[in-house]
């Protein structure tokens, strides 16, 4: 639905281009004579408009410009720009080393697609936080279960040895999804990408792969403290984050509304929520890891939850509160110190009144 205000503005902008303007210098104050009926004057943050009074014709008072107030999608995708300029004007001491290791079977000139694609988010995301040891990356296909198990070993991995076949990622001949191991106890860990035998790579696996760069700055920062996030905190922030840096690939917008269709098609419900009824909600979210990791819920609510959480703080603050989590607080003792509110009480009064404005 088109915002009313906007068209308001977008009529009050038709206008100005087709009415002159002249220079602020030469317009007078209100109910100073003016030359030409229907010509405005900018001054200051008014506009001022030359109307008929009678015999002669003056300068009626000017009215303020006031701006659109910006939907919640136009917020979030300027917000996420604004974190993509500002990364950009950054210069980090160190970028964090990756390490890919190809399978026999890999496709080597694919891999060289998927290793720049992780390049780029992670030199920004190196500005906030690098790992000492390179992070190892197993690029392989669906046919190499024994090639990864060796390398699993020899990498003294603490993924589950039954994870191919028995997780999300699925080996399939067009599969392409990536996955991060339980950090070991002295931070490193090695991510696993399964890039089928018959993948054919488009626009859409870059963002893939930079969904699955966050989770690499994550694992690589906040080591086995990860469990002590939020339950929808992962999925979330890369979900987030994932499309600021690939929207040249695929508009980021795009990118937010496909987990909000599997939100709304899995739970029709939803659409009549009200804001109580997502306080409800979030609280199960947040406490029940089943119910979200089972459902999806990172990715769509929890990437809502980031959004809101972006739209109001600069992004070096949710970084702060990871390492105040990663240094033994409790994430909502951590929120209280990083963002100075009760965790709850925003979740009630911040998170779910936004998440019902964008369901």
């Amino acid at each position: 639905m088109i915002n009313k205000r906007l068209i308001a503005f977008l009529s009050i902008v038709s206008l100005l281009v087709f009415l002159p303007l002249i220079p602020a210098s030469a317009a007078a104050k209100a109910g100073a004579k003016c030359t030409k009926v229907g010509i405005k004057s900018i001054v200051g943050n008014k506009t001022l408009t030359c109307v008929k009074y009678g015999q002669f014709s003056a300068w009626k008072k000017g009215m303020v410009i006031t701006k659109p107030t910006p939907t919640p999608v136009v917020l979030w995708q300027e917000t996420q720009f604004k974190i993509l300029d500002q990364f950009k004007k950054l210069q980090p001491k160190a970028i964090q080393e990756l390490n890919f290791v190809l399978s026999p079977n890999a496709d080597k000139t694919i891999a060289k697609k998927l290793q720049d694609s992780y390049q780029e988010p992670i030199t920004y995301l190196s500005n906030l936080f690098v790992n000492p040891a390179k992070v190892t990356f197993l690029v392989m296909n669906e046919n190499d279960k024994e090639w990864w198990l060796t390398k699993f070993r020899e990498l003294s991995s603490n993924q589950p040895s039954d994870w191919w076949g028995g997780s999300h990622c699925q080996p399939s001949p067009r599969v392409h999804c990536g996955y991060g191991s339980s950090p070991n106890p002295d931070g490193t860990f090695h991510f696993g990408q399964l890039l089928g035998s018959e993948i054919v790579w488009t626009n859409f696996d870059y963002t893939i792969a930079y969904h699955e760069s966050i989770h690499v700055y994550q694992l690589g920062l906040m080591g086995n403290r990860m469990s002590e996030l939020p339950v929808w905190f992962a999925e979330g922030q890369a979900s987030y984050l994932g499309p600021t840096f690939s929207h040249n690939y695929q508009n980021s917008k795009d990118q937010r509304e496909g987990p909000l269709r599997g939100l709304k098609n899995s739970f029709p419900e939803t659409s009549s929520y009200k804001v109580s009824d997502w306080v409800s909600w979030l609280k199960r979210i947040d406490s029940d890891s089943d119910f979200t990791n089972k459902n999806g819920l990172g990715y769509s609510v929890g990437e809502l939850i980031m959004e809101s959480l972006y739209n109001s703080n600069d992004y070096t603050k949710i970084h702060d509160w990871m390492v105040v989590i990663k240094s033994g607080k409790n994430y909502k003792d951590a929120f209280k110190e990083v963002f100075g509110q009760d965790y709850d009480i925003w979740i009630e009064t911040i998170v779910a009144p936004y998440i019902d404005s964008q369901i």
